[in-house]
C-alpha cells in the first residue's frame, strides 16, 4: 500500500456523520458514498465548524481511519511524534480516511464515557462521572453514538479507566465526531 493511498478497502466504509456502515455502491453521481442518508449529509454540513476555537486552534490534529490516527497524507500518525500532526484546517481539508481526531496533551484532556446515553438521556451512573468534570471545553457524541467525549483543560497526568469511563490528558488519540451536545440538555433528557 502506498503511503498516500487509502487503505485497500473502500475508505468510506462508514458514514462520515453517524459512523453507520455504508452500502458498497457508489452515489447517484458515481462517487464513493460518504453519508448513509441525506439527513447525515445535512447534519455534517451544519456541524462542519462546530468546534470551539480553543480546540480548533491546536496543532494536534490528524486524519483517522476508524479510531486509528493518520497524517493528512495517509501515513500512520503517532501520539509521540508531533511531526505527524497538523492544524485543524489542514486535517479538515484532507480527504484521507473517515474524519479527524486530536492528540491529547499540551493542556487538553478528555473524559471518554462509553455507552452512557440511553434513549437520548444520560444514564444515572454517567451523571455521577460527569460531576467530576470541571468546566468542559467541548462535549460531543462519540463514534458509537451512545457515548460522550468531554474535552477539558488538563495538566499531563497518567490516564486511567474504570468501567465505562476513561480519562487521558497526554499520549492518546481521540477520534472527533463534531456532534456537539450540551450537558445541560443531557441532564434534561433533551439531547
Amino acid at each position: 500500500m502506498s503511503h498516500s493511498a487509502a487503505p485497500a478497502y473502500n475508505e468510506w466504509v462508514f458514514c462520515a456523520s453517524c459512523s453507520a456502515r455504508l452500502p458498497d455502491s457508489e452515489s447517484a453521481r458515481g462517487r464513493p458514498r460518504r453519508f448513509c442518508s441525506p439527513k447525515c449529509r445535512t447534519r455534517a454540513w451544519r456541524e462542519r465548524d462546530g468546534l470551539p476555537w480553543e480546540l480548533a486552534k491546536l496543532d494536534r490534529w490528524c486524519r483517522r481511519v476508524g479510531k486509528r490516527p493518520y497524517t493528512i497524507d495517509g501515513r500512520p500518525a503517532s501520539s509521540a511524534d508531533p511531526g505527524t500532526w497538523s492544524s485543524y484546517a489542514a486535517a479538515s481539508r484532507s480527504k484521507f480516511g473517515h474524519g479527524v481526531g486530536v492528540m491529547l496533551g499540551d493542556g487538553l484532556g478528555c473524559w471518554d464515557i462509553d455507552h452512557c446515553l440511553q434513549g437520548g438521556r444520560l444514564a444515572p451512573w454517567a451523571r455521577q462521572a460527569l460531576s467530576l468534570v470541571g468546566d468542559p471545553v467541548f462535549v460531543e457524541r462519540s463514534l458509537s453514538g451512545d457515548g460522550l467525549h468531554v474535552f477539558v483543560r488538563a495538566d499531563p497526568a497518567p490516564g486511567w479507566r474504570q468501567g465505562g469511563v476513561e480519562f487521558s490528558s497526554s499520549g492518546h488519540f481521540i477520534a472527533v465526531t463534531g456532534h456537539a451536545v450540551s450537558l445541560d440538555e443531557l441532564a434534561r433528557g433533551a439531547a
